[in-house]
């Protein structure tokens, strides 16, 4: 009985241990963001002299705000009233895209990437998991018009479980 008693006293531990130092924040997307703030510090991160529109439920647009010293066309962020910070979107000027796309590889290596063509469509995508985040970075191009954005969601799978 005493064996059994140290060896879930160890275990519990162990685990209250693992779990009391996982449990801060997990720094998300950029840096001063974490997944979970609350719109109130997600804002004041993006600039409160800015106006937040809600296009629907939970989901906020603001325009012209900056990003490092990039400007940003649009940033789109999504908030769940229990879970605070889901999403976040960047949509940069097309001229900014070597820049951006050179500091993510920077920062998290070498993405999978792969062009999507459909009719007059024409994409091309690159993927990072860090573990913490899925970050997407999306150059599309139709009928002459071009796009690019970054979008963060916080990561269901860690690259190291595969």
């Amino acid at each position: 009985m005493p064996r059994q008693l140290q060896t879930f006293l160890i275990s519990t531990g162990v685990g209250l241990l693992l779990f009391f130092c996982s449990a801060g924040p997990v720094d998300a997307c950029v840096q001063g963001l974490s997944w979970g703030m609350p719109f109130e510090q997600v804002r004041s991160h993006l600039g409160e002299s800015h106006a937040v529109r809600e296009q629907k439920a939970g989901r906020y647009v603001m325009h012209d705000i900056m990003l490092d010293r990039l400007p940003v066309s649009q940033a789109t962020f999504e908030i769940d009233p229990d879970k605070g910070l889901t999403n976040l979107a960047y949509e940069f000027a097309i001229d900014d895209m070597t820049e951006v796309l050179a500091g993510l590889s920077s920062r998290h290596g070498k993405p999978l990437s792969t062009n999507l063509v459909h009719e007059q469509q024409n994409d091309q995508v690159w993927v990072w998991n860090t573990g913490e985040d899925l970050i997407t970075a999306v150059k599309s191009e139709s009928a002459g018009q071009q796009a690019f954005l970054i979008a963060y969601r916080p990561s269901r799978l860690r690259p190291e479980t595969l």
